[in-house]
C-alpha cells in the first residue's frame, strides 16, 4: 500500500484531514500497514477503514484448501469412437 492510496481511503471514509496527517506520522515510524491505520483509527475513536480488505484475505490464506472446497469439473476421457 501506498502513502497516497491509503489517504485517498482515509478520505474517502470521512477521516479528518487533521488525523489523516498525525495517522501517517506515526506509521511512518510503526510501517505503513492497513492493521496499523486501523489500529491508530480505534484508538481516536474512529472506525477502522481497512478492516474487510486485511480480515478476508488473512481468514481465506489460514483457512487453507479446507476452507473453501473447491468444484471440479470432471475429467473427460476423450471421446469413444464409433464402431462400425
Amino acid at each position: 500500500m501506498t502513502v497516497n492510496e491509503a489517504v485517498l481511503e482515509m478520505r474517502y471514509s470521512g477521516i479528518p484531514e487533521e488525523d489523516i496527517e498525525e495517522i501517517l506520522e506515526i506509521c511512518k515510524k510503526k510501517g505503513l500497514s492497513p492493521q496499523n491505520i486501523d489500529k491508530e483509527l480505534e484508538t481516536r475513536g474512529l472506525d477502522k477503514v481497512f478492516e474487510f480488505e486485511y480480515d478476508a484475505s488473512e481468514s481465506w490464506f489460514e483457512g487453507g484448501a479446507s476452507a473453501a472446497p473447491a468444484h471440479k469439473a470432471p475429467v473427460k476421457q476423450g471421446l469413444e469412437k464409433e464402431k462400425k
